[in-house]
């Protein structure tokens, strides 16, 4: 089946360019959640991450 595309080399271009976009962005966010201050992690550790009347109705 895939021996009937007919693929140029200039085409792999696309393929790198998408990929290295996606890496760079994981990379970003993970070097800043890496670097971040102590006091802003337990900050965001703290967050509610349910409303507590949504909790109340589940339960």
């Amino acid at each position: 089946m895939f021996r009937r595309l007919i693929l140029e080399h200039w085409m792999s271009l696309f393929t790198l360019v998408a990929f290295s976009t996606a890496l760079s962005i994981y990379l970003t966010c993970a070097w800043r959640a890496l670097r971040m201050p102590r006091e802003q992690r337990e900050r965001f550790a703290r967050l509610p991450l349910a409303d507590d009347e949504t909790t109340q109705r589940k339960s």
